[in-house]
């Protein structure tokens, strides 16, 4: 047994300096540094500007409203048009500019009558309509573009359901949301 016990400490001792040892190995190595430049990201803004105003234009009318005194009714057509700078630059960029359709909130019997629309309208060549119903597409500019943006909404003169409803507007949101690269 005796021997057996004093093999095992000489191997336990002959691993520790082996492991002692294994931290001053080296192998030759080099490096260098390479002519590679920066990479920049781009960027995708949208800004409101403090201009929009409501408009009743059923059956051709365009007088001023303030909606929040203004009671509409089956026929009615109200439209809100605001000003927004759109900033889109990078080589692959493609974003869409719609409304969310979701910051439109209240009675559900009138939200589910109302019918909305957006325009947009826009002397830059980077904003163009999209092949899905009121949403457009935006492409990089070297500028800023300025862009009209058009949301109306009405009640369809056949319309049953909604009466004494509310539909809150002032909190309507435009997004500009990138979409992804394709292959």
């Amino acid at each position: 047994m005796h021997k057996i016990l004093t093999g095992t400490i000489a191997g336990a001792a002959g691993v520790a300096l082996l492991l002692g040892g294994a931290g001053s190995f080296a192998l030759w190595n080099a490096d260098a540094s390479s002519a590679a430049s920066s990479v920049s990201s781009g960027t995708l803004t949208l800004t409101a500007d403090d201009d929009g105003t409501w408009t009743d234009v059923t059956n051709g009318r365009s007088a001023a409203i303030d909606p929040a005194k203004t009671l509409m009714v089956p026929g009615n057509t109200y439209r809100f048009t605001q000003t927004l700078t759109i900033g889109a630059t990078g080589d692959d960029l493609r974003a869409t500019l719609a409304y969310a359709d979701n910051s439109i909130t209240g009675d559900p019997g009138l939200l589910g009558v109302l019918t909305k629309h957006l325009d947009v309208t826009s002397s830059s060549a980077n904003v163009v309509p999209s092949t899905t119903d009121d949403t457009y597409t935006v492409t990089p500019s070297s500028s800023l573009s300025t862009v009209t943006v058009t949301l109306t909404v009405g009640i369809p003169a056949d319309a049953t359901t909604g009466q004494g409803g509310t539909v809150d507007l002032s909190g309507v949101a435009f997004t500009l949301q990138q979409t992804a690269i394709s292959s």
